[in-house]
């Protein structure tokens, strides 16, 4: 991402317009954060609407991001005067090297170097180039990224996903990982800006649930380092690919029994406790055959069937299996058997 460099000062001794009233000045931003990551630092912060007075901001033109460096080198001078300096211009029309989304700005500073202590705030302006105040400051101490984790795996649970993965043992002198930041993206959309987790995972394993059941979920794995009180985020690990579903097939269906009846086989049993079963499939085998044979054609959505294909002059036995609504479905064992005589001729 390009970084635009301003080195002109505020202001230039030309005239210009008139200056607004005090009331007329852009409320300044309270929000702005940093996420450090892969050797650049994210910022992001609200668009304020408002002027210090309430009235509504409808003249915005844009936002200064100005930077305090301070090297972290023992041979540096802590208390030498430093000042703050304009790092970024971005137009509010005409963005470049920020992005807006939904009313906020995210911007990248891919400039900072290692061992280096580094502090940002920013100020508004409006159509006046009359400047905010300015916002909260935010301070960063960077350092070398971590590296990225490995053999990055996934398993399947019922609306839910297992990731697990291996981080390589730190070169010698380099610090280990204070952690792991995990990405997810549904299919069709894009990794989000900030983690699934609010702080950093401990271990090597995370079980991301309250997933929809058949639906495609992409993962990635990052590294973070604390520097300072800086957590530094690495680069992502290779992306994942997993869907949840149900790994246990239903219980047999319980309860069946059968009456012959004129014009056919009445078929009566308990329905299933599971929430998530799609139906049932009736076998039926006559007298003198060897195997079962399915009967109907589509699944049975109610603990009941009407067997008219039956020969009441014959003999039967009915078996059932359960099939849940996985999105490769899941068939139960058989239910027990239930057998019928013919029905006696008239």
């Amino acid at each position: 991402m390009a970084l635009l460099i301003v080195t002109a000062p505020w202001g230039c001794g030309k005239k210009g317009p008139p200056l607004p009233p005090e009331s007329n000045v852009p409320a300044a931003v309270s929000d702005l954060r940093a996420w450090p990551r892969e050797g650049t630092v994210f910022f992001g912060w609200t668009i304020p609407t408002r002027n210090v007075d309430g009235s509504r901001l409808q003249d915005l033109l844009g936002f200064r991001v100005f930077r305090l460096d301070r090297s972290l080198n023992s041979k540096d001078c802590p208390e030498c005067p430093r000042n703050f300096k304009v790092v970024a211009e971005i137009d509010i029309d005409y963005p470049r090297a920020a992005r807006i989304e939904g009313g906020r700005v995210l911007w990248a500073d891919p400039t900072v170097k290692p061992e280096t202590e580094y502090t940002y705030l920013l100020r508004s302006y409006n159509s006046y180039k009359t400047p905010s105040r300015e916002s909260n400051r935010v301070k960063i101490s960077w350092n070398t990224p971590p590296s990225a984790p490995e053999d990055v795996k996934i398993r399947s649970e019922n609306q839910a996903l297992e990731i697990t993965w291996r981080f390589p043992e730190p070169k010698r002198g380099v610090p280990s990982a204070a952690g792991f930041n995990l990405y997810r993206r549904s299919e069709g959309e894009r990794f989000g800006f900030l983690p699934l987790n609010p702080e950093p995972i401990q271990g090597k394993r995370f079980l991301d649930g309250a997933l929809q059941n058949g639906r495609k979920y992409s993962y990635e794995v990052r590294a973070v380092r604390r520097f300072r009180g800086t957590l530094i985020e690495g680069p992502a690990s290779s992306v994942v690919e997993g869907i949840p579903g149900k790994r246990l097939p239903p219980f047999p269906p319980r309860g069946l029994f059968a009456v012959p009846q004129e014009g056919g086989v009445a078929l009566r049993w308990n329905e299933n406790p599971e929430p998530d079963i799609a139906g049932y499939d009736i076998y039926r085998r006559a007298e003198g055959e060897e195997t079962f044979r399915k009967i109907n054609t589509g699944l049975v959505r109610v603990p009941h069937f009407l067997d008219l294909s039956a020969d009441p002059g014959k003999s039967y036995t009915y078996r059932l299996k359960a099939v849940d609504s996985s999105p490769l479905p899941k068939e139960s064992d058989f239910s027990t058997d239930a057998e019928i005589s013919p029905l006696p001729t008239k």
